[in-house]
């Protein structure tokens, strides 16, 4: 079954190359050109990944990242012509998985797409237990769910990865550089700091019970006593 991508970018003739290069790659893909019509496009859809542009007509691109994460942690690649570093970071904060800066070349932003789905199966498919507990926490490796006290947490992609490899670890200080080289295989803006954008929106999502502790100057460890 060909994995489904969602290209929300109003550009007709930038779209049309990712699409023919998707369909080249075995990947099926569909369209949508107006920001005001992508909430019905990704519900409708249901894709396996999106390649979202950010300047769209009607709805920018943020504020569908934004109701997507609501209910979603699909993978989204942002492409987009915004190039400033809060303009990266205010992505990455609001959920997206990984940024291109446009121009781009076909190849690479493949490659980012098959870095993406390669994640997940490896976290679907590499770890013996598939339900991990600690305090009031339940983590479900199979279907990439996290739960407190039995209630739904919606992560990213990349916060449950980033979850999942720590817990994987517990009591073992992990540097932000093995973070970052597990989590993203390579990047166009190449910053360990992504590291510290992600616990901290793990951070917020599981106040008081997340257990990553900072070890100054190094990175973090889990603390969470697994049950």
């Amino acid at each position: 079954m060909k994995s489904k991508v969602l290209i929300i970018e109003d550009n007709s003739d930038l779209s049309k190359m990712i699409e023919l290069y998707l369909k080249k790659e075995n990947y099926e893909s569909q369209i949508c050109r107006n920001g005001g019509q992508a909430l019905e496009f990704f519900n409708k859809y249901k894709p396996d990944l999106i390649l979202l542009d950010l300047m769209l007509p009607e709805i920018n691109g943020l504020e569908i990242l934004k109701k997507i994460r609501m209910t979603s942690i699909v993978p989204i690649i942002i492409i987009s012509a915004k190039e400033t570093e809060t303009d990266r970071v205010l992505g990455l904060k609001l959920g997206a998985d990984d940024y291109v800066v446009k121009p781009f070349s076909l190849k690479e932003l493949m490659a980012r797409i098959e870095s993406q789905f390669r994640r997940q199966n490896y976290n679907m498919e590499s770890h013996k237990s598939s339900i991990v507990q600690y305090n009031d926490i339940m983590i479900n490796r199979t279907a990439r769910t996290v739960s407190k006290n039995d209630r739904l947490v919606t992560l990213t992609t990349k916060e449950f990865d980033v979850l999942n490899f720590l817990v994987n670890h517990p009591a073992q200080v992990i540097s932000k550089d093995q973070i970052y080289n597990q989590v993203w295989e390579f990047d166009s803006y190449g910053d360990i700091n992504t590291v510290v954008i992600q616990i901290q929106k793990i951070r917020e999502k599981l106040p008081k019970t997340n257990a990553i502790t900072t070890v100054r100057g190094v990175g973090y460890r889990f603390d969470g006593k697994i049950k």
